[in-house]
């Protein structure tokens, strides 16, 4: 059985590929299969006729299986727009039932333990003129993983963004802390004070700055664990 998780973020660049790779490399130091999909990625630079995007070529890595690049996105999208205006340029229209079908396709195939689902931009991510990507996150109950990014408004935009969460329907199933802003002013400050807040929260870990912006060896940093519990499952 495969638990399944959304990721968001307090806002853009608040460093949710980072954390999704913490995620994934700690479930695999804990010996738990995982793998994951960003189901929309703009900013894309292309080879080969291939659109090519950092943020699914950080899930193929950290997977736990061999799973094709093409199959770790539904869309992607050459410029790093708002996805709901590339689709519009491009001619496309998202349709959310791909999600679903490429997450069933990934539990039948492969039976992970775990599945991150990356979102892009903030909670309330636009798909088209009136649908968002937390609709179809509520309407499917995914229990949600809130990565903060430390830096400044960080209180203001992860309360509003739990409360968003959680008016959804949604469980936050835990927080991350990602370190967006190395030279944020009295960091420790406002952090102590967003933990104590969300006291009744699962912090699930805290990720500091890496030099050089590598990805490598984040799973150190996440308690993996404090997710096994959740009772949410795909056949």
């Amino acid at each position: 059985m495969t638990r399944i998780f959304f990721v968001t973020g307090t806002d853009t660049d608040s460093g949710k590929t980072t954390a999704v790779a913490a995620l994934m490399q700690a479930a695999r130091l804990s010996s738990f299969s995982v793998c994951g999909l960003k189901p929309v990625a703009s900013g894309c630079s292309e080879a080969g006729g291939v659109l090519i995007n950092p943020d699914v070529l950080s899930l193929q890595e950290n997977s736990s299986f061999d799973i094709p690049y093409e199959q770790l996105s539904c869309y992607k999208f050459r410029p790093a727009i708002a996805p709901h205006i590339a689709a519009a340029e491009a001619g496309v229209n998202i349709d959310t039932g791909l999600f679903d079908k490429r997450i069933s396709e990934f539990s039948s195939a492969y039976h992970p333990d775990l599945m991150f689902i990356e979102g892009a931009g903030g909670w309330f991510l636009p798909l088209s003129g009136n649908t968002f990507m937390a609709d179809w996150v509520s309407e499917r109950k995914f229990p949600v993983i809130l990565v903060v990014g430390a830096k400044l408004g960080c209180i203001n935009h992860a309360i509003l963004t739990r409360n968003e969460i959680e008016r959804s329907g949604c469980t936050v199933a835990g927080y991350v802390i990602n370190s967006a802003d190395p030279c944020m002013d009295h960091r420790e400050q406002n952090i102590s004070w967003l933990k104590n807040y969300f006291s009744d929260l699962p912090l699930l870990g805290e990720i500091p700055r890496v030099a050089g912006g590598g990805m490598k060896n984040l799973g150190i940093y996440i308690d993996i664990k404090l997710l096994t519990d959740f009772s949410n499952v795909s056949d």
